[in-house]
């Protein structure tokens, strides 16, 4: 029929596609906000911490050796002072059962191995080749505690929530430790400075602290490593069962 236009199969699909296309890009409305980034001033705080530090200086331990203590890991306590320093490695290993604490003390010369297993405790000096079992042999993993004192190191801080950071696919908040309250417990100190991370399940995962005054100068480092999947061997050294 005269003057009719005549429309393709290919003209067609091509208006289709055109259509098709231009709907793909208008807005949707059931799309879900995404999360908001998290804070230190949205972070969930565990028991004992708060943005603004340590709420009650007896609960961070407690939360601590509550999470960590049926995990096998592997944690490293370093102090350094003015006349040596000091270095424990703790590893424990749930699932054999087994612990082990290695102590090197160059102020007072001493390098012991210490392990813990189903035979009982075995305390072998790496110096003088000397093997020993103590005489209290009982001991539990959950006894074991991952650090001493693990308190003691944190009175008298002042700290500010600075970061948040991921530790082990665990949010965790790292705090700057801005000075020292009055009054120290802990030692003489008129000055500290250095930051602790705490993961939001709770456990320290890291610290390193320098407190100061005109006469000496103390500094500690800790750091929990390996955590869920440490193991303790059963040394060489250990006699045959």
């Amino acid at each position: 029929m005269a003057g009719r236009p005549r429309w393709s199969l290919s003209a067609v699909a091509l208006v289709t596609l055109l259509v098709v296309a231009g709907c793909s890009g208008l807005p949707t409305t059931d799309q879900q906000p995404s999360a908001p980034e998290t804070t230190v001033e949205n972070f969930s705080y565990p028991t004992g911490w708060s943005q603004d530090g340590i709420t009650d200086i007896g609960l961070p331990e407690q939360t601590h050796d509550d999470v960590v203590q049926n995990v096998s890991r592997r944690a490293r306590l370093v102090v350094s002072y003015d006349d040596g320093n000091r270095t424990v490695v703790r590893t424990v290993d749930v699932e054999a059962g087994t612990a082990s604490l290695r102590w090197n003390d160059t102020l007072f010369g001493n390098e012991l191995y210490t392990y813990f297993g189903p035979e009982g405790v075995f305390e072998y000096n790496l110096k003088t080749n000397e093997l020993v079992r103590p005489a209290d042999q009982n001991w539990t993993m959950t006894g074991f505690a991952d650090i001493d004192r693990m308190g003691r190191p944190l009175t008298d801080l002042a700290l500010e929530a600075a970061d948040v950071v991921t530790v082990e696919g665990t949010p965790a908040v790292r705090y700057n430790v801005t000075g020292i309250d009055d009054d120290p417990y802990v030692v003489p100190a008129t000055d500290a400075s250095g930051y602790i991370t705490v993961t939001q399940t709770g456990y320290i995962a890291s610290y390193d602290i320098t407190r100061r005054n005109d006469d000496f100068t103390n500094h500690m480092e800790y750091r929990l490593s390996e955590f869920g999947n440490a193991t303790v061997d059963r040394p060489s050294w250990l006699p045959d069962e």
